[in-house]
């Protein structure tokens, strides 16, 4: 691990696979797809199971608007967590954080403090991307859309 400051505080950051608890593996799985598909899935199927439900009762109405619904809530301009965000909550840990906590209200509140001390978004893409690139094995295609990501921003510069 090494240490990074996000405005007067400092925090540990997991460098590779090697440093993350397991536990927090397939969380970070979870929203590094959820940031690359821009898809929330957890809400995705919530909205889904409903819109099932609306189906059954011949409401046929209802069913699309639940889907109407996901489809705003993900594209509200207020939403300031991303994917890449909570990933960066689950590799950047406050000193004494227990690494087996995984709940999703922690880890946005964590990182909610954090943008506020000033995290950049540029410390947030370069971290996650040095993480995965540090963890091949772990990664495969992950890595490689990284890399795609860090030309494309070269490219534009």
């Amino acid at each position: 691990m090494k240490k990074i400051k996000i405005g007067k505080k400092e925090y540990s950051l997991c460098e590779s696979v090697n440093d993350l608890y397991d536990i927090r593996f397939p969380i970070f799985l979870n929203f590094l797809r959820m940031s690359i598909e821009n898809i929330d899935k957890p809400l995705f199927a919530g909205k889904k199971q409903k819109a099932e439900e609306w189906l059954n009762k011949a409401m046929p109405y209802n069913a699309v608007k639940e889907f109407l619904d996901y489809g705003s809530s993900i594209n509200l301009d207020q939403v300031n967590i991303t994917g890449l965000s909570m990933c960066f909550s689950l590799i950047c840990l406050d000193n004494g954080e227990d690494q087996s906590n995984i709940d999703e209200t922690f880890l946005k509140e964590k990182l909610g403090k954090m943008q506020k001390d000033g995290l950049k978004r540029g410390i947030v893409e370069e971290q996650v991307s040095s993480f995965i690139k540090a963890s091949p094995d772990s990664f495969g295609e992950y890595n490689l859309i990284a890399e795609l990501m860090q030309e494309m921003k070269n490219f534009s510069s």
